[in-house]
């Protein structure tokens, strides 16, 4: 297999081109950096993704065609995997809980475990039976998880993240040979899992990537955005009571329940209080912006909104810096993005008017 490895300012950029070498893959390193460069696993940038396609198509005129290329953070425990397309020769790029989810059916994992913010495929495809409930967003809330799942004698356990750090909770056993448990995140596991597959099966990236359910993401953000304005509007359009997770519509009912997706009693008081909580949202994400009525509210870690024509918006504000987030899925990629963008959008997208209805600005 033909590998570049983006090397740019990552701690562990030398490492894994010996590992890659050593493995059998020719591999041509690019873009070294001596200062540093920001790489968002979880959803690069266009022009993170127009500086390697410049990078691919250099290497590619001196070296030929390459079938991979392989990178990670600047820490180097979250990957950075991307195809190429064979008749445009376009970088394509993967999210980390796609990687997670290729990385996860080729360990043969019995047991997932991965936050609510990751891509929804996971639901839907071959993993689907797999998965434990969904944890908040952070690795300290998936190790938990893992923990949680092997007192309750699960086997075979892992997790992983959006950004595509993933972790293996118990020892897991392929072909006879055992991979001992590393319950913290690691890059290269996915970067391996995922080129072995492809070679497995005599693949492209792109095409073992299409296996799985067509769901796209996408996530963006606002800056200088106070935290304590962010918990405010997390907490207008939550229940009362932390007890309660998660809120499915139908018809003209609701049902709610706890995180581990128990049904709980709720008065009539209460289920009224839910459902004006449902329809404020909905003057906000609305017919004309193309959401469909509202089936679920999630409350996991903030406020991820689920629709009837299968999209999903997430509110949640950054747990270490003034930032709110929102994350996106779609049953395409325009879609995904451009509800990113209609909430990012100054001075008057979604999440500015939300701000607005929240300050009573």
């Amino acid at each position: 297999m033909r590998v570049l490895v983006y090397q740019h300012s990552a701690v562990g950029r030398d490492i894994v081109v010996d590992i890659l070498r050593n493995l059998g893959a020719f591999v041509t390193p690019i873009g070294r950096s001596e200062t540093f460069v920001p790489i968002d696993t979880e959803n690069i940038q266009t022009a993170q993704l127009a500086t390697i396609q410049a990078l691919y198509d250099e290497a590619a005129l001196k070296h030929g065609a390459f079938d991979a290329i392989v990178s990670t953070d600047g820490d180097s425990d979250r990957p950075l995997i991307l195809a190429i397309d064979s008749n445009t020769s376009a970088v394509c790029f993967f999210s980390g809980d796609l990687v997670g989810m290729v990385t996860a059916e080729f360990l043969g994992a019995k047991t997932i475990v991965v936050p609510i913010s990751s891509n929804d495929a996971v639901d839907h495809g071959n993993l689907k039976d797999r998965i434990e409930p969904k944890t908040r967003i952070g690795s300290p809330y998936v190790i938990a998880g893992m923990e949680k799942a092997l007192t309750q004698g699960k086997q075979s356990v892992c997790g992983f993240e959006a950004n595509g750090g993933f972790l293996t909770g118990s020892d897991i056993i392929r072909n006879g040979k055992k991979l001992t448990a590393l319950p913290t995140r690691d890059a290269v596991l996915p970067i391996l899992a995922v080129l072995a597959s492809a070679q497995h099966d005599k693949i492209s990236l792109t095409t073992l990537f299409s296996r799985l359910p067509k769901r796209y993401s996408s996530a963006a953000l606002l800056k200088q955005f106070p935290k304590s304005l962010g918990l405010a509007m997390v907490k207008r359009f939550s229940p009362s009571t932390d007890a309660i997770c998660k809120l499915v519509f139908s018809d003209n009912s609701c049902t709610v329940f706890d995180e581990n997706n128990k049904s709980l009693a709720a008065s009539a008081l209460e289920i009224n209080i839910l459902d004006t909580i449902r329809n404020t949202l909905l003057g906000f994400f609305s017919p004309d912006k193309g959401f469909s009525g509202i089936t679920q509210i999630n409350y996991i870690d903030g406020v991820r909104i689920y629709f009837a024509n299968n999209d999903i918006a997430h509110l949640r504000p950054s747990g270490n810096a003034d930032e709110l987030r929102i994350y996106a899925v779609a049953d395409t990629q325009q879609r995904a993005d451009g509800i990113t963008r209609m909430a990012t959008q100054e001075p008057d997208g979604i999440l500015r008017s939300l701000e607005r209805y929240v300050t009573g600005s």
